[in-house]
This record gives structure tokens, sequence and C-alpha cells, in this order.
């Protein structure tokens, strides 16, 4: 088990990683032993000492191509924060991550709590909690210096890859969607980079919410109304690579969700 003082090692490093731009090698900061319990110990001890209010979860790793990419045997939870949480048409600025991935998913927002408990949430009392569906952009950033060696639970521990989310055109009526077979093509510049179906993320998206609050609940936080929770990627990562670019997320019927990443 972790020792507070590799958390507290952990969660410095960390905030001056964000702070100066300085990537980290690895977490904890000189290497060795992390477990996912421990994973999630730093990524929490971060959260109460950043000040930064959450205001939802992602998932991580919903489909079996995203836990391939980085070694994980399942899905994760990490926070969103309030300063990174944008409406669409959204603009971001290239010196405000270390890298700019992009991902097109959907996005629940509560209308009731979930909150911590013995029994297991099921979709029907899940679904009772939902006031409505979005389309999103998740903004991918790693404070990592090599994501692609390094562990799941380094992964975890630095908030799961989050930069941000872009949220678009807010569907109250959700009930009407066939949640398990909308699409979703995302574009940069133009050119197409990602397609991708609902059904590639834990079953459907719904199915992710009710993972996540089964899991938030057993680790005693909960959903909270107005909560927004990123379901997972339908299209993979796909990165920005130059300084100034229109990100695109067309769903159809459902809206779009543009970003545009500016140089300055």
């Amino acid at each position: 088990m972790i020792s507070a003082k590799t958390i507290d090692e952990s969660v410095a490093a960390i905030a001056t990683s964000r702070n100066r731009r300085i990537p980290l090698e690895h977490l904890p900061p000189g290497g060795g032993t992390l477990e996912v319990g421990d994973a999630y110990a730093i990524q929490e001890a971060f959260v109460r000492s950043c000040g930064l209010k959450v205001v939802g979860y992602k998932i991580g790793c919903a489909s079996r191509e995203s836990q391939a990419l980085v070694g994980a045997s399942g899905p994760f939870a990490a926070r969103i924060f309030a300063p990174t949480r944008f409406d669409s048409p959204a603009q971001i600025l290239v010196r405000d991550f270390f890298s700019i991935g992009v991902e097109a998913e959907f996005g629940f927002t509560m209308g009731a709590p979930l909150a911590p408990r013995g029994p297991m949430y099921g979709r029907t009392e899940v679904a009772r909690a939902i006031a409505a569906v979005a389309p999103v952009i998740e903004i991918c950033d790693t404070r990592l210096q090599n994501w692609r060696a390094a562990r799941i639970e380094e992964i975890i521990a630095d908030n799961g890859f989050h930069g941000g989310l872009v949220v678009g055109p807010a569907i109250p009526q959700w009930e009407s969607i066939d949640l398990t077979h909308c699409e979703v093509t995302l574009s940069i510049d133009g050119v197409t980079r990602g397609q991708g179906a609902s059904e590639g993320t834990l079953g459907d998206p719904l199915d992710g919410l009710v993972w996540i609050a089964n899991e938030l609940a057993r680790r005693g936080y909960g959903l909270k109304a107005n909560d927004i929770v990123a379901t997972g990627t339908w299209t993979g990562l796909h990165f920005v690579r130059e300084p100034s670019a229109v990100v695109v997320a067309d769903f159809g019927a459902l809206g779009r969700v543009e970003l545009r990443v500016r140089a300055r």
C-alpha cells in the first residue's frame, strides 16, 4: 500500500508539472510500485489540494481499442474540472496543454444525484437520474513525458489523460434516441480523422454511466446533480499536430461540437 509520503510527493510533482509545464518522468516521481488503488489515492489527493472545482467525470478506456492502446484491463474514472469544461464552440491555446488529443463521445448531465451506497445501481435507476445527453469532444492531455511507455496506474494517477471537455447542444428528450446506434465523424481542419458508433463503448453509453455510477459509489463519492459524465470515445484518439486547427465532431441530427485550437 502506498505511503502518505509518496502520495504527497506525487501530488507535489503533478502540481509542479501543471503549473510550470514540466513533463513528468514517472509517478511516483522516483518510480516504484503503484497499484490501481494507489493511483486513485494520488488522483483524489490532487483533487483535494488543487482547489479546482470538480464538475464531472470521464470514463477512460471504455473500449477494447483504448484499453489496448495503454495496456489497461478495463475502464477507469477521472475528474473533469470547471476551468476546462467548455461550451461549444470553444477556443483553447496550445500553450495551456502538453499535447492536444481529441475524441468524440457522449456526455450525460445528471439531473439527480446517485449517492454512495451498498446496493449497486441498475440501468433503470441511473436512467431516471439523467437530465440530458450532449455530444462532446474530450481534450486528451497528459503530464507524463512518455505516456506510451507509462503504466496504466501512472495514467490514472495523472487524472486519466484528461485535459478538458467541450460540450455540445443538450438533448433533454434523450430517451427517444437509440443510444446503441449513434454515429459520429471527427475532423481536423476539414479532414476526416475518425468515425465511429456508440456501441463501441462498454455496450452503449448508458452502460458506461451505470459502470461509473457504481464505481464512484464504491469509492465513496457518487455522482451529484449537474455533474457531466463523458462516457468514452467512439472515434479513437487523434492528435492535433498544428499550432492552429479547427476540430469538429459531427453527430448528424444530434448536433455538432466545435473546438478551435489557437497558437495565441
